[in-house]
């Protein structure tokens, strides 16, 4: 069985390196871990994302902001990045009607960050994938697929 970590590592992503230099981000090794024995669950947050996939209740969410604020906010960052928002308010526009207090918002930030996260890690794969079509095999091909 191929692991999350083997896919990556073969990928050739900076989130198994272990030089002193590799990037570190605690909720990056979270969804790692979380989903090392099936990568191939990477491929639903096409459809879904953190809260429907992996943490649904709110406590969940908040413990994550409050251990792991730092980690959070940077993906969250590049997630505003890459979307081309200029603000938290802006990258949580299509929510903004929900919040009730700071909490609500923290969680939708979460979220997202966590989301981001695992839809990075899945495209790694996916180009790696559609770059080496030489590698056989249903895993593979799945990933290839949503290149």
């Amino acid at each position: 069985m191929t692991t999350l970590t083997q896919l990556l590592k073969i990928s050739g992503s900076q989130w198994v390196e272990t030089g002193w230099d590799a990037p570190s981000n605690s909720c990056i090794a979270d969804i790692i871990e979380r989903y090392d024995d099936c990568p191939e669950a990477l491929l639903d947050f096409d459809r879904s994302d953190w809260v429907n996939m992996a943490e649904c209740y709110t406590y969940q969410s908040l413990e994550r902001w409050d251990q792991q604020e730092k980690d959070v906010m940077a993906l969250f960052n590049e997630y505003c990045g890459a979307i081309g928002a200029s603000s938290s308010a802006e990258a949580l526009s299509h929510l903004i009607d929900g919040f009730c207090d700071g909490d609500d918002m923290n969680c939708a930030i979460v979220n997202q960050a966590m989301t981001w996260g695992a839809t990075e890690l899945q495209r790694q794969i996916a180009s790696y994938a559609y770059e080496h079509t030489e590698l056989g095999g249903q895993l593979w091909e799945s990933f290839r697929k949503v290149a």
